[in-house]
């Protein structure tokens, strides 16, 4: 193992035992992404997973990468980000429709071919048996392997070529969360003259400098049109067919 891959093991391992403590959680992500998040869209997602809670779905968090959900089965490539079962979505160990709904936030952009993607993990959901996604549109590359963006209808016609039914799309991180990211990616380039560590040190002493174009996306993502500058768009799809009996 090397130095890198050493560090890389440490720093997975205590971010596992920090994220057991929620306070302290909290902290340590204020203190490295500043106020990440924003302010969301998504609210038919939230609504579709409290009902499946409420109902008692199955659900499969798919590409959880350290997002440790409760009521599902986290599952991640990764074994080191500790999900309850580690597997590629391409081949999945579990049954054949054995799954009400799959949440997937974050993940499509890091598959290289995101349509065989969904239409493999697709088996494993019950006929009429949706999906909750998030799909990056305007945001800058990340994550080392970043291979794709979409449009909302560009991805609504993707999830139609994997086999699946759109049901509902819209705005999840708006245009002040884009605004900022890109903006603090302009200046630490610019600033950093491309030097890697000074750029990198930049990107984080930006964030809360940044932070009120946060603000603007509480009227933003009330607007029609939101969704021609989102950092990312949300979307519920369905597997096609009725489930034996439903």
């Amino acid at each position: 193992m090397t130095l890198r891959e050493k560090l890389r093991h440490l720093r997975l391992v205590a971010r596992g035992r920090v994220r057991r403590m929620p306070r302290l959680y909290t902290m340590v992500r204020l203190l490295k992404y500043g106020p990440y998040r924003g302010f969301t869209g998504g609210q038919p997602c939230q609504d579709l997973l409290a009902q499946a809670r409420a109902e008692g779905w199955r659900v499969l968090h798919l590409g959880s990468g350290g997002r440790h959900l409760p009521g599902m089965v986290n599952v991640d490539i990764d074994a080191e980000t500790g999900p309850d079962v580690v597997a590629n979505g391409h081949e999945l160990p579990f049954a054949d429709g054995c799954f009400d709904l799959i949440w997937c936030e974050f993940v499509v952009e890091h598959v290289e071919d995101p349509e065989a993607f969904l239409a493999h993990a697709s088996r494993c959901l019950r006929p009429g048996g949706y999906w909750c996604l998030t799909a990056p549109f305007l945001q800058p590359f990340h994550a080392g392997a970043d291979f794709g963006r979409w449009t909302r209808a560009g991805f609504q016609a993707a999830l139609r070529r994997a086999g699946l039914e759109p049901v509902a799309a819209g705005t999840f991180m708006g245009p002040g969360f884009m605004l900022a990211w890109i903006l603090r990616e302009w200046i630490a380039l610019l600033l950093s003259l491309g030097f890697a560590p000074l750029r990198q040190a930049l990107r984080w002493l930006l964030l809360w400098p940044s932070a009120p174009l946060l603000l603007t996306d509480l009227l933003l993502l009330r607007l029609r049109g939101a969704d021609e500058l989102a950092c990312d768009t949300w979307h519920i799809a369905r597997r096609p067919g009725t489930a034996p009996g439903g």
